[in-house]
């Protein structure tokens, strides 16, 4: 029997929701037993509940628990994040635009001419986005290419190193800034999306129902783009939920790198200098990223595939 998409988006939501709250918690107990802060189980319960409140009620990231003693910063923890928030936002979504475009592209390629030139580059290049450190590549690019510090040569819309600007205050510079970071951050998630898709559209393209649209004369591409597609898309939509922790990662490593005014290139800073408040802070903004990650993606998986929201085998 097959479940109601909003009752299936509910319970999806309120698993969610909890797992919104726990991280940040577990995060917050461990901190707190490694600096040896607590008494005893009650304290360390009273202190998790004003973390708690601070965190949902009070919207300070738990900038008052800590207090000043972990690190000193001109900035708060929650202002960080607040100033970050956007740029980390814009990455993210660049990297997921690009990653899955070109991903799905490269794997309908595949899945079509398997035999082809293009299919054969395809792979090569599959691999090596899978297997190389997102880190070096950044660096790689800027020390031989970018504008005003290649080596070898110097691409003139490259993104370089400081280089970004707000939409808001020149849109042209903002895309050259970003269009670089964003795709070596989605590097590995397109390699991960063009083999998946490629596997499961060359297994829906085997089907009976693809051979009988052929039969009837309908269009590949058609039978591609409105039946074979959608059909393979829900494997697809669950490895990209499954991977924002990686691309999380690289997004810290990348704003690093080109040093781009997001909240998560503060991480190692934070990390090496005890700044618990600030840790802490990040991550819950990093929790919300793939709890927000997760629900759009059971909500395309539930709205693809029936079974799914019936909570059948697929």
């Amino acid at each position: 029997m097959t479940g109601s998409l909003p009752g299936y988006l509910a319970r999806r939501f309120a698993l969610l929701a909890l797992t919104l709250v726990l991280v940040p918690s577990l995060s917050f107990l461990m901190f707190t037993l490694i600096q040896g802060d607590t008494t005893g189980p009650l304290d360390l319960l009273g202190e998790l509940l004003t973390y708690l409140s601070a965190t949902f009620f009070q919207a300070d990231l738990g900038s008052e628990t800590f207090g000043s003693d972990t690190f000193i910063r001109t900035r708060s923890a929650l202002e960080v994040v607040k100033d970050g928030f956007l740029v980390d936002l814009y990455l993210l979504g660049g990297a997921l635009v690009l990653a899955v475009g070109i991903g799905l592209a490269a794997g309908t390629l595949q899945a079509m001419r398997p035999r082809s030139i293009g299919s054969r580059v395809v792979t090569v290049l599959t691999a090596l986005g899978l297997s190389l450190p997102v880190y070096w590549v950044g660096l790689l690019m800027l020390l031989l290419f970018a504008p005003g510090i290649g080596s070898v040569g110097e691409i003139p819309f490259l993104s370089t190193v400081g280089g970004y600007r707000a939409p808001s205050v020149d849109p042209l510079r903002f895309v050259r800034s970003i269009w670089l970071p964003c795709l070596i951050i989605g590097t590995y998630l397109m390699a991960a999306c063009t083999r998946m898709c490629a596997s499961q559209l060359g297994g829906v393209l085997a089907e009976d129902f693809v051979r009988t649209a052929r039969g009837k004369g309908v269009r590949e591409g058609r039978i591609v783009l409105r039946h074979a597609l959608p059909a393979s898309a829900a494997p697809v939509v669950a490895l990209i939920a499954v991977n924002m922790n990686m691309l999380l990662t690289n997004l810290a490593l990348i704003e690093i790198v080109f040093n781009i005014p997001g909240s998560f290139r503060y991480i190692e800073r934070a990390l090496v200098n005890h700044d618990v408040d600030l840790v802490q802070a990040l991550v819950f903004e990093a929790t919300f990223f793939i709890v927000v990650a997760n629900f759009l993606a059971d909500a395309i998986q539930g709205w693809l595939d029936p079974r799914v929201r019936a909570g059948e085998p697929i």
